[in-house]
């Protein structure tokens, strides 16, 4: 049976109109998929936001390696472990020195 636009308004309200289709929509496979994602990926509703979520987390990602192989280059490093070593014997000399400068 097809309606009429003026056929559906008058008997269809809006509020009813909107179940309809959010219940045509569950059928497709695509509304499954974003529902997916919207439960699954903070900050990501759909498709879309979740390709735009994760090249975010991909330039992230970038900019820490670019800041890790900078800090390995600057204190001439080739690991976090050294770079804390390197951090705890200025700690050290630091300490001793303000200990003999008190004294």
């Amino acid at each position: 049976m097809i309606f009429t636009k003026r056929e559906i308004e008058e008997h269809y309200p809006l509020a009813e109109r909107l179940r309809l289709e959010k219940t045509k929509s569950q059928n497709s496979v695509i509304y499954w998929i974003n529902e997916l994602v919207r439960n699954q990926v903070r900050g990501a509703e759909d498709v879309p936001s979740l390709i735009e979520v994760t090249k975010d987390l991909v330039l992230q990602v970038e900019d820490l390696y670019a800041e890790k192989e900078m800090l390995f280059a600057e204190t001439k490093t080739h690991s976090i472990a050294e770079v804390i070593s390197l951090i705890r014997g200025m700690e050290e000399q630091l300490n001793s020195m303000y200990s003999e400068y008190e004294t």
